[in-house]
């Protein structure tokens, strides 16, 4: 199991939505969550590790992008 957690501005329902439509079309994803009551906004997204075909970093962050969500790698 990989994780991956992120800083976004997913605050409202309607960006929920928005990320929600984008996280579906990717590959790979067991489970993922927003705490819309932290400061960070902070996404989780928990995949499966298939060697080639493992969800990255830069694929969630421009998947998030393109639709207007600000999305960064929270260490």
């Amino acid at each position: 199991m990989n994780v991956l957690v992120f800083r976004t501005n997913i605050n409202s329902g309607q960006r929920l939505h928005k990320a929600a439509c984008r996280l579906c079309k990717l590959r790979g994803i067991c489970r993922w969550s927003v705490d819309m009551e932290d400061r960070d906004c902070v996404l989780r997204i928990e995949s499966q590790e298939n060697g080639l075909e493992s969800l990255n970093e830069q694929a969630v962050i421009r998947l998030l992008t393109k639709a207007g969500i600000a999305c960064e790698v929270l260490s």
